[in-house]
């Protein structure tokens, strides 16, 4: 049986980390580690008990000293290995976009159903990027070719297209259907835009045109 996920929490809202807490404590494969009110606090018990390192914070953008934004790039620095999901009411395009640009591996509003947290961490942990649906139709509409970029990495307007309606939920048929080509053409644009992005899913795919400048 493979190791439990370790997990800590850094939120301020005592009834929301309960919640995370009870779906932690009744999945085998996730472990509870600790919970804290502010990101001063995880750090200093950190620097007592490095042991206490988990594989994935789940992360209040809103907790009072520190806020969750200038968190990450410490939490990234010292704990390198550990991959951050933030977990927030804020569903500003902003503050998405500067999260993803700080090192977060996932972005999720805190309406999101317990069942979608708790898939989200696994696919964290297997190294996929999650970014909450609602969230990824707002950051696409921003791509727009950004001519900064290396021709090489830049995304064309039809896969600019694609990659907004696969992130909408559309599956590839639909996408062609909905574009007026043929699925081998979704097919073709679908992998060209993973290849520019060295990615594998739609999530990751937005998450890399964020870092690379593109949004």
């Amino acid at each position: 049986m493979p190791e439990a996920i370790k997990i800590s929490i850094i939120e301020d809202n005592p009834q929301y980390t309960q919640s995370l807490q009870t779906m932690i404590s009744v999945s085998e494969q996730m472990e509870f580690v600790a919970s804290y009110e502010s990101g001063e606090a995880y750090l200093e018990n950190l620097n007592e008990n490095p042991a206490e390192v988990a594989d994935i914070v789940l992360l209040d953008l809103h907790l009072p000293g520190k806020s969750g934004l200038q968190l990450i790039p410490i939490i990234r620095k010292e704990m390198p290995e550990t991959n951050i999901l933030v977990l927030t009411q804020n569903n500003d395009y902003h503050t998405t976009i500067e999260a993803i640009r700080l090192g977060v591996a996932g972005y999720l509003l805190k309406d999101s159903p317990i069942a979608s947290i708790r898939e989200a961490i696994t696919e964290l942990h297997q190294g996929s990027s999650i970014i909450d649906p609602q969230l990824s139709r707002i950051v696409l509409q921003a791509l727009s070719g950004n001519t900064e970029i290396d021709d090489e990495n830049i995304l064309t307007e039809r896969e600019q297209q694609v990659l907004e309606l696969l992130a909408m939920g559309y599956v590839k048929k639909e996408v062609a259907v909905h574009m007026g080509v043929g699925y081998r053409t979704v097919s073709q644009y679908t992998e060209n835009i993973y290849k520019k992005l060295q990615v594998a899913n739609v999530a990751a795919a937005v998450a890399a045109a964020i870092r690379k400048g593109m949004i």
